[in-house]
């Protein structure tokens, strides 16, 4: 999270944006490969939504980043966990 600020800070002036995700568990093909599904659900119960996220979700966050309604965003880290850390 530091290093975020930090380099959006020192890249701004060049007009560069810098922001990080921090992803909960996202329902993906390395999960379906290397995650037991207990685990994944005990992640999955432990978030208020009640469940893993999507690759899709993670690329709408992305994808208003990069576009021109993110454009004034620079130095924040967004969670996509279902709100995990809040719990």
């Amino acid at each position: 999270m530091t290093f975020t600020r930090s380099m959006a800070k020192e890249l701004g002036p060049q007009n560069i944006r810098v922001n990080s995700l921090c992803c909960g568990m996202i329902s993906t093909t390395f999960h379906d490969t290397f995650s037991k599904p207990e685990g994944r659900q005990n992640v999955a119960n432990a978030t208020p939504l009640k469940r893993e996220g999507a690759p899709a979700e993670v690329a709408e966050v992305v994808t208003f980043l990069a576009a021109d309604s993110g454009s004034f965003v620079t130095g924040t880290n967004i969670d996509v966990n279902g709100g995990l850390l809040f719990s």
